[in-house]
């Protein structure tokens, strides 16, 4: 069932929900462009004057080096007696900026899943960094580096392509002898972790109830976020910006401000402990629960749109593919796909992980690929086929992990893939598989790969969310 509700208890008018279209969002666009000469300087850059700022660095990088070449041609830009101009390097910007807005919105897709070839996976597994379960991680947009965290509080950053460990940030159990507020770091087991698109900020919680903002070029606690009640089961950044969304047992989510670093507000609804949260560049945000529903948060309209799959169990993971499709895993080993105006799943896979619980996912943003992990010692890769009769999700490949596949995340290029394992679930100690290994596997296509040489699509599809 879908259902519009109020995140606002206090709140006691209706909320007129109005659903933007591709044409509003580039008409503002557009008036953005005309206005920002005019525009007073602000302290801080705001999300829309930074791809003003990043569309004319991109104008400059793709003439540089061109200006003789556009001198010779000018003369060749008149019209011609059809009315006709010769395509000139502005057009192909034009077009490169066009397609960019169109990636931002999730409307320009990057088809990687029937090239992809999960045998060609050159595997690295990195240990001895935790001594308990992984249960988190997070993978730089350039791919350089990644996080892990675990049941034994600790944070590990890793480089990538060694496989090395870069530095281990503080956190230990509390104990009688030891007090919480004595402990650097995190004093109970980490369960998620968030980075900035712009790799700046490593938000981390977990069990001590605690949103904790680390700087990533220092290797430091910067900041510690008080206020949920319950433990701090999913982050995740809004792209782009540095806007924070945490999700905790307490059923409550929560918006952080990171560059006030200052809390915004809380968003109501769930009906039992919120397990993962997940956002793109809009905002917007999706979040699954014990309480085996969906929420599709609409942030600036205050609502909330509450979907009902077909999975008689909790849902533990949830993550987008572009603005308007999600995927869902659940106890009962549901895989599901989502459409953000959609009552029902778009499409299911039962039993995807032979009899296991799906207890990790991940998506290669803007593209038909994505990655599960369970307990059956596999990650699984799916095609997302989006087809005009029939919409699909095939599974296209697998690579053995053992263990409990905990987190999981595939960077942009479709390249590189990670998975964080244990011999434990993320969530709990309801069964323990002595073949696990409590560390970091690095997936990585070999450089001779074909994988990159794919076209990219337009996705036509109207955007609605």
């Amino acid at each position: 069932m879908i259902i519009l509700q109020d995140n606002k208890k206090k709140r006691s008018e209706k909320i007129h929900v109005d659903w933007e279209h591709d044409s509003d969002l580039e008409d503002s666009d557009d008036d953005m462009k005309q206005n920002e000469e005019s525009s007073e300087e602000e302290d801080l850059e705001t999300g829309e004057e930074k791809r003003v700022r990043m569309a004319k660095e991109l104008l400059a990088k793709v003439g540089a080096g061109d200006e003789e070449s556009e001198d010779d041609e000018s003369s060749d830009e008149e019209e011609d007696t059809l009315g006709r101009r010769p395509a000139t390097k502005l057009d192909s910007v034009s077009q490169k900026l066009h397609e960019e807005l169109l990636r931002s919105k999730g409307r320009l897709r990057k088809p990687v899943a029937d090239t992809f070839k999960s045998d060609s996976l050159v595997h690295q597994f990195c240990p001895r960094a935790h001594r308990l379960a992984v249960t988190c991680l997070a993978l730089s947009e350039s791919e350089d580096f990644a996080f892990t965290g675990s049941k034994d509080c600790s944070i590990v950053r890793w480089d990538v392509e060694t496989g090395k460990k870069l530095a281990k940030y503080p956190g230990q159990p509390a104990t009688k002898s030891i007090s919480a507020d004595k402990i650097k770091g995190h004093h109970d087991e980490v369960l998620s972790m968030s980075l900035s698109s712009d790799g700046r900020y490593l938000a981390s919680g977990g069990r001590d109830k605690v949103v904790r903002i680390w700087d990533v070029r220092t290797d430091s606690e910067i900041d510690a976020f008080q206020g949920h009640q319950g433990a701090v089961s999913g982050l995740a950044f809004q792209l782009g910006k540095h806007m924070l969304y945490s999700g905790s047992n307490d059923r409550t989510i929560r918006a952080w401000n990171i560059d006030e670093m200052a809390y915004v507000e809380s968003l109501f609804g769930h009906q039992a402990e919120i397990n993962a949260i997940d956002c793109l560049y809009r905002e917007r945000a999706v979040s699954c629960s014990v309480d085996r529903t969906v929420r599709f948060w609409k942030i600036p309209e205050e609502s909330q749109l509450v979907l009902q799959g077909v999975n008689k169990a909790s849902l533990d993971c949830i993550k987008m593919v572009d603005e308007v499709h999600f995927v869902t895993g659940s106890q009962d080993g549901f895989l599901s796909l989502w459409h953000t105006m959609k009552k029902k799943p778009c499409s299911v896979v039962r039993n995807a992980h032979d009899g296991t619980w799906i207890s990790a996912i991940a998506a290669l943003r803007n593209s038909d690929m994505i990655a599960t992990g369970g307990s059956d010692g596999f990650v699984r890769f799916w095609k997302v086929d989006l087809g005009k009769r029939d919409i699909s999700v095939p599974c296209v490949g697998k690579v053995a992990v053992p263990g409990f596949v905990n987190a999981l995340g595939v960077g942009i290029s479709g390249r590189v893939v990670v998975a964080g394992s244990g011999q434990e679930h993320r969530l709990g100690r309801w069964g323990r598989d002595p073949k696990g290994r409590n560390g970091l596997h690095i997936f990585r296509l070999p450089e001779s790969d074909d994988a990159d040489d794919v076209e990219e699509h337009f996705h036509d599809e109207e955007e609605e969310g």
